[in-house]
C-alpha cells in the first residue's frame, strides 16, 4: 500500500511540474495584459503535434534534443506574430481585454479542427524521453518521469531567471506592476505584450511535449489543458506566479490521489470543489491581491 501510495505522490509531482510550466505563463500573459487566452489549450496541443510531426512522421534524427531545439524557436514565433497579427490590434479598442477572449476563443476552435482535418481524430503518441527506471529498493521510478520533472523545474528556473536578471524580465515585471508607468519611462509596452505571448506559449507547448508521451496528443485535448490552467491560475491568485507554482504542485498532487481513489471521472470535479471552496474563503486565490 505504501508503495502504490508513493508511486500516485510521484506522478503528481511529475504532472503538477508540468502544470506549474504551464500555468506560469498564462500567469504571465494575464499579469501583463490583463486578458485571459482561450487558446491556450490549443497551443498546448501545438507542441505535442509539433513534437509528433518531427520524431514520427519525418523521423527526425537526434531525438528530443533537437526536438526542444527546434520546438522553442517555433512556438516564440508563433505566439509572437499571433499577438502581433490578432491581438495588437484590438488594444486600441474599448473593452479590448473582452474582444481578446472571444478571438482567442475562435482562434482555439480554428486550430483544434485543423489539427483534426491534419491529424485526424485519433490520438498520437510520442516515444518516451529515456528507457527504463531507476531502482530505490522495492521502489522503481521511470526514467521519463524524472526527465520531465527536471525539464519542468528547469524550465521554471530559466524564466525566473530571466524574469530577474534581463532587461526585458525587468520591463515585463514593469508592464504587470504599473503599465501607465513603464509607457512613461519608455518601455515599449507593445513589445512586452507580444514577447510575454510568445514566452507563455513556449511554456505550454513545451509542456505539450513532455505530457504527450504520458497522455498522447489529441485535436480536443487542449480544452481539459486550458481549464486545468484556469484553475490553477484562479486558485493560486490571479496575476501571482508564485500562487500559480504552489497551485500547480497542490492540484497535480490532488489529481493524482483523486484519481487512484475515485477515478479519473472524478477529477476535474474534485478541482471545482477546491477551487470553489478557496475562493469562497479566500476569494483573491491563495497569493493573489486585491485590485
Amino acid at each position: 500500500m505504501i508503495l502504490e501510495y508513493l508511486d500516485v505522490f510521484i506522478s503528481g509531482l511529475t504532472n503538477g511540474s508540468v502544470y506549474a510550466l504551464m500555468a506560469v505563463g498564462l500567469t504571465l500573459v494575464y499579469g501583463v495584459s490583463k486578458a485571459f487566452n482561450f487558446a491556450y489549450g490549443s497551443f498546448y496541443s501545438l507542441g505535442g503535434y509539433f513534437a509528433w510531426v518531427l520524431m514520427v512522421l519525418v523521423g527526425l534524427w537526434g531525438g528530443y534534443i533537437v526536438v526542444f531545439a527546434l520546438a522553442v524557436p517555433f512556438l516564440m514565433g508563433f505566439g509572437f506574430v499571433t499577438e502581433k497579427l490578432i491581438i495588437a490590434p484590438l488594444r486600441k479598442r474599448s473593452d479590448w481585454e473582452v474582444k481578446v477572449m472571444m478571438i482567442t476563443l475562435g482562434l482555439a476552435l480554428f486550430m483544434d479542427n485543423g489539427f483534426q482535418v491534419l491529424f485526424g481524430p485519433r490520438m498520437k503518441s510520442l516515444p518516451p524521453l529515456m528507457e527504463g527506471a531507476v531502482s530505490l529498493g522495492d521502489i522503481y521510478i521511470a526514467n521519463q518521469d524524472i526527465m520531465i520533472f527536471v525539464l519542468s523545474v528547469s524550465g521554471i528556473l530559466a524564466f525566473r531567471w530571466v524574469l530577474n536578471n534581463t532587461r526585458i524580465g525587468m520591463a515585463v515585471r514593469a508592464v504587470a506592476q504599473n503599465p501607465a508607468g513603464a509607457k512613461i519611462v519608455g518601455i515599449p509596452k507593445n513589445r512586452i505584450f507580444a514577447a510575454t505571448f510568445g514566452i507563455s506559449t513556449v511554456m505550454v507547448g513545451v509542456g505539450g511535449i513532455l505530457l504527450a508521451q504520458k497522455y498522447f496528443v489529441s485535436p480536443m485535448g487542449g480544452w481539459d489543458i486550458l481549464v486545468k490552467s484556469w484553475v490553477i491560475t484562479a486558485f493560486g491568485g490571479m496575476g501571482s506566479i508564485r500562487g500559480g507554482l504552489l497551485a500547480a504542485f497542490i492540484l497535480g498532487m490532488l489529481e493524482a490521489f483523486v484519481g487512484y481513489w475515485f477515478g479519473l471521472s472524478w477529477v476535474l470535479f474534485a478541482l471545482f470543489a477546491v477551487l470553489l471552496t478557496t475562493l469562497a474563503i479566500r476569494p483573491q486565490g491563495l497569493m493573489g491581491k486585491w485590485g
